[in-house]
C-alpha cells in the first residue's frame, strides 16, 4: 500500500562493498539496478541527470530509446524499494531519502564538521567517526565505468587525506580510541601504543604504493612505536618502490623524515674514525697543508691530491686529516680505492659504500640489498651530517663518484695518480698536485728522521744522500731507516753503497721513478736470505694485507722465520703494520716486488702460489664452518707440506670476525686463482665465501666470485658443483633485481640439471635423476620457477637477505 511504502526506511552502503537494506533486511537487485542506485545515492536529495544516469548505466553502448529504458529501470528500482524513494524531477531523478541513509554523506558531514573543530581531541574523534564508514573502495559490485574511473578517484583521495590528517593529529598528542577491524579505520584510531595506526597505514600503502605522504605517516608512526628499524626499512620499501616504478627517489619530507629517523637512532655508535695512523716523522708540506685547510669553509668541500707515486700523497692527506680531525664531529671514513695495486682490481665503489655503512654503525637488516640503494642510504646517513672522508688511491673518476655525498656539510679528500679532472670541471673539485720535496723539505725529513746531528756531521754526505732520493718522500723514508739500522756507518758509506746501485738500474728507469727504483733495490740487495725472498715472494699476494702465517705458507718456512722476515722489512719500511698481525706495503713497493718475483724460476714462483691459496682456503673453510656449520660443504683434506693453518674459530661470531678481517684477502685469492690457473682453489674458496657474502648483503662480490667459480667449475667438469653455483649465481641476480640477466642465465641451469640428471642416472641413483630432471623443467617455465628452483631468493625475498647471519646453502 503506498502509505505502507512511504514509511520503508533505505539505507545505502557506497563506500565498500555496494549494500542496500530496507527496513533492516538485505535487498538484492540486479546489476543495472545497483549502479542506478549508486549513481542516485552519489548525489542524495539532489536531481541527477538522465544523460548522467545513462552514462553511468549503459557507457557508450546505450539502447535505442534510452530515457523509456531509464523510466524501466526508475519503475523497477521503486518496486523494490517503495515508491515514494525516488522522486521524478525536471530532466531526471533525485534519491528522495535522508541524507543520513547513504554512508558516503555521514562520512562527508563528520568529516566537514571536523574542519571546524576548536580541539584536537575533538577533531579527531570526529575524522575517526567519519572514516569507520570506510569499508573498501567505493562501488565495489557497481559494473559501472563512469563511477569507478570518474567518481571513485575523487573520493578516495578524500578518505586518504583523512588518514593522513588523524595520523597528524594522533601523532602530535595520543587521543585513546576504540579500534576495529577495519583497515581505514584502524588508520585513524590511536590506541594507546599507536600499533593498530601502523597497522592500517602499513595496509593503505600496500594498496597505495606511489603515495609518499602515506609512507611518512608510515614511518613516523613506526617511530612512535619504538619501531625504529621497521621505520628505516619503510623508507627502503619506499625507495625501491619509486625507483622500480617511477625511476625516481623519495621527495624531501621522505628524506628529511629519513636522515631524522638516523641522526635519532639510539643504536646508533660512536663516531666511525677510520683513519690511519700519521707518520710521527711527517715533516713540510706547509703549503699543501695550508691548500687543505680551505676545504673546512669552502663549499662543495672535494679535493683531489694528485701526483706520481711515492710522492706522499697519502701520508700529507693524513697528516691533515689528523690535525683537522676535531672540526668533523660526527667522524672520519677511510678507504684504499686499492687504483693501483699489481696483483688484485680495483675496489669496486659498492664495496667502499657497503665498509662505510657498516663503519656507520647502519645494522645489516637495515642495508638495502641495491647498490643504487646502498648510495642512497650512505648519502641519507651523512647528508646532515659534519664529516671527513677520505678516498685514498683512486684510479677514475667512476671510482669515486658513487662515494661523494650528498650534503654540503662533509669534506672529501681523493688522492690518486691521475688528476680526476672530471671532479675538478663537474664537480667543483679542487685540484692540489703534490711535486717532490723542496730541499728544505727533503732536509727537514732526513733530520727528523736520521737526527738533525747526524746529518750535519756530515753535511756533503747528506747533500748527496738528498740528491740521490730526489725529493720522493717514500725514498726519503727507507734511506733514513737503512741508515738508522747502522748507527755506526758513517754517512758516506750509505751514500757509495747508493751509487753502485742507482748506476745499474739507471738504464732501465725513467727518469722519474729512476730514485725510487734506486732506494728500492739497494734496500732489497741489503736484506737477509729470508727477508729478501719473502719480499720478492709477497709480489705475488694480492693483498691488501697479509699476516705471519700467510706468509709463512707463502714462503714454506716456519712461523717463527716469517715473523722475523716481516720484522726485518718492517725495520726497513719496506712492509707497514696496519693492526696487529696485519701487514701491508706500498703500491710502488708491490710493484717492485713483483718485477723480482717475476725473475723467479716459474716453477717456485707456482709452487708459492699454490701454497698461499691452499693457506687461505683453509682458513676460509674453518670460518665457514664457525659461520654456517648446518651448511652443505665441501670436505677438506690435511693441509699440504710447507703450508702453515691458523688456529680455528670458535662459534658464529669468532668465524663472522675472522670473515669480517680476512675477505678482502680471501676475494682477492678467488681472483689471484683465476688469474693464474689454479681452478681448484678458485672455486672452493668462493664457495667458503658464500654464505658471508649473502649474510653481509655483499651480493655483486658474491656475483663475481660465482662467476669466476663457474668458470673453473666448468674446466674441471664437476657437474654437482656446476649446478650449485649457477643456483648461487641466479639467486644473487634475483636479489639485485636483475631478472633479465637471471633469465639469460636459465636455459644454462636447465641444461646443467639435465646433465646433472643423466650422470645420477648412470650413477644408480634414479630418485635423483628425477629431481635434477624436475628441476630442469621448472626453470624453463619462466622466472617463477626459475626463482623456486634457485633457491627463492629475489622475488620472494629471504628471512636471510636482511640477516647477518646466513641461510644454509642450497647446494
Amino acid at each position: 500500500m503506498p502509505g505502507t511504502e512511504h514509511t520503508r526506511t533505505l539505507s545505502v552502503r557506497l563506500l565498500g562493498p555496494f549494500a542496500v537494506t530496507v527496513d533492516g533486511a538485505p535487498l538484492p537487485l540486479s546489476s543495472r539496478l545497483r549502479t542506478l542506485l549508486a549513481v542516485l545515492a552519489l548525489d542524495v536529495g539532489r536531481p541527477v541527470s538522465t544523460e548522467r544516469i545513462a552514462a553511468a548505466v549503459w557507457g557508450t553502448d546505450r539502447p535505442a530509446d534510452t530515457r523509456k529504458a531509464i523510466q524501466v529501470l526508475v519503475t523497477r528500482l521503486r518496486t523494490a524499494t517503495g515508491a515514494a524513494a525516488v522522486r521524478t524531477t525536471s530532466g531526471g531523478y533525485a534519491l528522495d531519502v535522508p541524507p543520513e541513509a547513504v554512508d558516503l554523506h555521514r562520512f562527508e558531514t563528520r568529516l566537514a564538521q571536523s574542519d571546524t573543530a576548536q580541539e584536537p581531541t575533538e577533531e579527531y574523534r570526529l575524522l575517526r567517526d567519519a572514516l569507520g564508514h570506510w569499508r573498501g573502495l567505493p562501488f565495489e559490485a557497481v559494473d559501472s565505468d563512469l563511477l569507478i574511473a570518474d567518481d571513485r578517484p575523487r573520493l578516495l583521495e578524500t578518505v586518504l587525506q583523512a588518514v593522513e590528517r588523524a595520523a597528524d593529529v594522533a601523532l602530535a598528542g595520543p587521543t585513546p580510541g576504540p579500534t576495529t577491524t577495519n583497515a581505514v579505520t584502524d588508520a585513524a584510531t590511536n590506541s594507546p601504543d599507536l600499533d593498530e595506526l601502523a597497522a592500517g597505514l602499513r595496509e593503505l600503502v600496500g594498496l597505495h604504493p606511489l603515495r609518499e605522504s602515506l609512507w611518512v605517516r608510515l614511518m613516523a608512526v613506526l617511530d612512535r612505536t619504538g619501531r625504529r628499524a621497521d621505520a628505516l626499512a619503510a623508507y627502503q620499501d619506499l625507495y625501491r618502490t619509486l625507483r622500480d616504478e617511477l625511476d625516481t627517489q623519495p621527495g624531501e619530507e621522505a628524506q628529511a623524515l629519513h636522515r631524522a629517523l638516523l641522526a635519532g637512532d639510539p643504536a646508533q655508535p660512536a663516531a666511525p674514525r677510520m683513519l690511519p695512523p700519521p707518520d710521527g716523522a711527517f715533516r713540510g708540506r706547509r703549503e699543501a697543508l695550508a691548500a687543505l685547510d680551505t676545504l673546512l669553509d669552502d663549499a662543495p668541500g672535494i679535493a683531489v691530491v694528485d701526483g706520481p707515486g711515492g710522492i706522499g700523497k697519502t701520508t700529507t692527506v693524513l697528516q691533515w686529516a689528523h690535525r683537522a680531525a676535531d672540526r668533523f664531529p660526527d667522524g672520519t671514513l677511510y678507504v684504499n680505492l686499492r687504483g693501483y695495486f699489481p696483483t688484485n682490481t680495483p675496489l669496486a665503489p659498492a664495496v667502499a659504500v657497503r665498509t662505510f655503512l657498516d663503519a656507520l654503525g647502519i645494522p645489516p637488516d637495515r642495508i638495502p640489498d641495491d647498490a643504487d640503494a646502498q648510495t642512497a642510504l650512505y648519502r641519507s646517513v651523512l647528508a646532515d651530517r659534519r664529516m671527513l672522508v677520505v678516498l685514498d688511491n683512486a684510479r677514475d673518476v667512476e671510482q669515486v663518484r658513487p662515494l661523494l655525498p650528498g650534503g654540503r656539510r662533509c669534506v672529501v679528500v681523493v688522492t690518486s695518480r691521475n688528476r680526476l679532472g672530471g671532479l675538478v670541471a663537474v664537480e667543483g673539485a679542487a685540484r692540489l698536485a703534490l711535486g717532490t720535496l723542496t730541499p728544505s723539505e727533503a732536509e727537514d725529513v732526513l733530520a727528523a728522521r736520521l737526527g738533525a746531528a747526524r746529518l750535519a756531521a756530515e753535511p756533503a754526505a747528506g747533500g748527496e744522500l738528498l740528491a740521490l732520493c730526489g725529493g720522493l718522500p717514500l725514498a726519503h723514508v727507507i734511506v733514513a731507516e737503512r741508515a738508522v739500522g747502522r748507527p755506526g756507518a758513517p754517512l758516506a758509506a750509505v751514500v757509495r753503497e747508493l751509487h753502485r746501485h742507482d748506476s745499474r738500474i739507471a738504464a732501465l728507469s725513467a727518469d722519474g721513478d729512476r730514485p725510487a727504483r734506486s732506494v728500492f733495490s739497494w734496500s732489497y740487495r741489503a736484506l737477509g736470505d729470508d727477508a729478501a725472498r719473502v719480499f720478492r715472494l709477497l709480489g705475488l699476494h694480492p693483498g691488501p694485507h697479509l699476516t705471519v702465517p700467510g706468509v709463512a705458507s707463502l714462503g714454506a718456512v716456519t712461523e717463527q722465520r716469517a715473523r722475523a722476515a716481516i720484522a726485518e722489512l718492517e725495520r726497513a719500511s719496506l712492509l707497514i703494520e696496519l693492526a696487529p698481525g696485519r701487514f701491508t706495503m706500498h703500491e710502488l713497493l708491490m710493484d717492485y716486488a713483483n718485477e723480482l718475483v717475476a725473475g723467479d724460476p716459474p716453477r717456485d714462483t707456482g709452487a708459492a702460489t699454490v701454497r698461499m691459496l691452499e693457506h687461505y682456503l683453509h682458513a676460509a673453510h674453518q670460518a665457514e664452518e664457525a659461520l654456517a656449520p648446518t651448511a652443505d660443504r665441501h670436505t677438506l683434506g690435511p693441509a699440504p707440506d710447507g703450508v702453515v693453518g691458523t688456529t680455528a674459530p670458535t662459534g658464529y661470531d669468532a668465524g663472522l670476525a675472522l670473515f669480517d678481517d680476512e675477505a678482502p684477502v680471501f676475494v682477492g685469492m678467488v681472483r689471484r686463482a683465476a688469474a693464474t690457473g689454479n681452478p681448484g682453489h678458485t672455486w672452493r674458496i668462493a664457495r667458503c665465501l658464500r654464505p658471508y657474502l649473502w649474510g653481509r648483503g655483499q651480493i655483486p662480490t658474491l656475483l663475481e666470485t660465482g662467476l669466476l667459480a663457474l668458470d673453473a667449475l666448468e674446466t674441471l667438469g664437476d657437474l654437482p658443483e656446476q649446478v650449485a653455483c649457477r643456483r648461487w649465481i641466479t639467486q644473487s641476480l634475483l636479489r639485485l633485481g636483475r631478472y633479465d640477466e637471471a633469465l639469460e642465465g636459465a636455459p644454462g641451469l636447465a641444461e646443467a640439471l639435465e646433465r646433472l640428471g643423466a650422470a645420477y642416472d648412470a650413477a644408480g641413483e634414479p630418485h635423483r635423476a628425477v629431481a635434477a630432471r624436475r628441476d630442469a623443467e621448472s626453470v624453463r617455465t619462466g622466472l617463477d620457477g626459475l626463482t623456486g628452483v634457485a633457491g627463492g631468493a629475489g622475488l620472494a625475498g629471504l628471512a636471510a637477505a636482511t640477516s647477518s647471519r646466513p641461510p644454509s646453502s642450497t647446494a
